[in-house]
């Protein structure tokens, strides 16, 4: 029995897991920080230093700064190190990150890096300090994280990384070497300081932008057809280098971009597209003789359209038109444009692998154990009653209605994919039985129907390309253009 119980015992020790008696904990009570604009925002972190001594190491941090400013937002990303000790016991110290007085987001990630026997680290992600403008967007909660260091299996090369950092700064950038609770008012200058450099940088990058001539054409032409400018993301380098991605919107709700990158002054790739452009291409595309062919191909082959795709460089635009089958696979028709003047078609399908040898054994079988159920039950009367189905007319008008209204509710439920393809669906239905077509169709084929009884498609071809670039996550919904597409579907409908 006692030779019983000690093999209990080893084999329960052989699946404990190794934990480690001596161990360094990072702690803060929230995951999420806010300040308001010019008050100091201090992160408290509680470290529990479970060795019986004082621990030296590198502390090292990474804070991803966020500016939004009306249209704009801006991005930059800072890291550096410094020596650092960790007293025993548990104690805890006050991370000033300093003030802002406008708007910014803080992504702060944290790493302390040592040597006891092993080389090991604690890490602290995800931590986000907001500075808000009032008090009713402070939304301050407990949410505790924590985190235990960990045996660094790339301890040399974390070093390394550690060392080129502080040989990267320069000497007043570096820290002092001192306890952060002791001298945290080196780090708030140190954060503050680079939070301003990289938003002089971000706004001398965007007018540098704005003054090119070039860049002031395209957007010229971009005003002159009814566009305005919406949003501008910038990802500046230098004050004159980066990339800018600028976008515009009409009245009707179309977009607009202007893209490209700018070095040392000069842009160096401008890419602009209109909603006027696309829709050109698209025609162009379709009265193709050559599209046309392949298309039908597919069709009869069973493929029905996914998904449209634009991507430009330079003056060059390549449209994929993407199909799927019933069994998934897939084919895409391929078309490249030099600014909007369509110069090549192509097709590319999946290549299919020749199953029929593999799955031969498996059809005799199953054929054969239908056979012997059907001899089994062949005699047995069937005493079930009969039932005569009764015919009624189908509401389709009613019913296409019914679909829009399930699309405002999964609309106002934020569930915008849902809604987009619930209301193509109405549509197609109604459209479907209103031509006496009465079966279930795909957008390509109720356009192509209409096309060629040459009755007029236009708002109804834009209709289903929107909610099919929403449906595969091509483009990203908003209340005005769903309100713009349920206003045309019931017009339709209502006729």
């Amino acid at each position: 029995m006692n030779k019983k119980i000690c093999i209990l015992i080893t084999l329960a020790l052989l699946f404990v897991p190794e934990v480690s008696a001596q161990d360094i904990v990072f702690y803060v009570d929230q995951t999420e920080y806010y300040f308001l604009l010019n008050q100091e925002a201090v992160v408290p972190l509680t470290i529990n230093n479970s060795y019986d001594k004082e621990i030296d190491g590198t502390i090292s941090y990474t804070i991803v700064q966020e500016v939004n400013q009306g249209s704009s937002t801006y991005s930059s990303t800072r890291s550096q190190s410094q020596s650092f000790s960790t007293q025993k016991g548990n104690h805890t110290v006050g991370i000033n990150f300093g003030t802002s007085g406008s708007p910014i987001t803080l992504r702060v990630s944290m790493q302390f890096s040592y040597t006891e026997g092993d080389d090991r680290a604690v890490s602290l992600d995800d931590i986000t300090i907001y500075f808000v403008s009032n008090q009713s967007q402070m939304n301050n909660q407990q949410d505790p994280k924590q985190s235990s260091s960990e045996k660094v299996t790339n301890g040399q090369q974390t070093n390394q990384n550690n060392q080129q950092n502080q040989q990267e700064q320069t000497p007043q950038q570096q820290l002092q070497n001192s306890q952060l609770n002791q001298d945290s008012s080196a780090l708030k200058e140190q954060i503050q300081k680079q939070l301003q450099q990289e938003q002089a940088i971000q706004e001398q990058f965007e007018q540098e932008l704005f003054n090119n001539s070039k860049f002031q054409q395209k957007q010229q032409d971009l005003l002159d057809q009814g566009y305005q400018m919406k949003e501008k993301q910038l990802d500046a380098k230098t004050n004159n280098s980066g990339n800018f991605n600028i976008t515009y919107e009409n009245k009707q709700g179309e977009t607009a971009s202007v893209k490209g990158n700018m070095e040392n002054g000069s842009i160096t790739d401008l890419q602009t597209q209109t909603a006027e452009d696309r829709e050109n291409m698209l025609d162009q595309l379709e009265q193709n003789e050559q599209f046309q062919q392949f298309e039908e191909q597919l069709e009869q082959e069973g493929f029905n359209k996914t998904s449209i795709e634009f991507s430009q460089s330079g003056n060059r635009t390549d449209v994929q038109v993407k199909y799927q089958n019933s069994k998934n696979d897939t084919a895409s028709i391929h078309a490249e444009f030099y600014d909007t003047d369509l110069q090549s078609v192509s097709i590319e399908k999946q290549d299919q692998i020749n199953l029929v040898f593999l799955i031969i054994p498996i059809v005799l079988i199953l054929f054969s154990l239908l056979l012997l159920y059907f001899l089994k039950i062949k005699n047995v009367k069937d005493t079930s009653p009969i039932i005569h189905p009764i015919n009624k007319a189908f509401d389709y008008k009613k019913h296409a209605e019914h679909l829009l209204k399930e699309a405002e509710e999964l609309f106002k439920q934020n569930k915008y994919k849902d809604a987009y393809g619930k209301a193509g669906q109405a549509l197609r239905l109604y459209l479907s039985y209103y031509h006496g077509l009465n079966k279930e169709i795909t957008n390509d084929e109720i356009i192509k129907y209409l096309r060629n009884k040459k009755q007029t498609y236009d708002d109804i071809r834009s209709f289903f390309n929107l909610c099919s670039l929403v449906e595969f996550a091509k483009y990203k919904a908003n209340e005005h253009d769903f309100h713009r597409i349920i206003s045309t579907a019931k017009n339709i409908i209502t006729l």
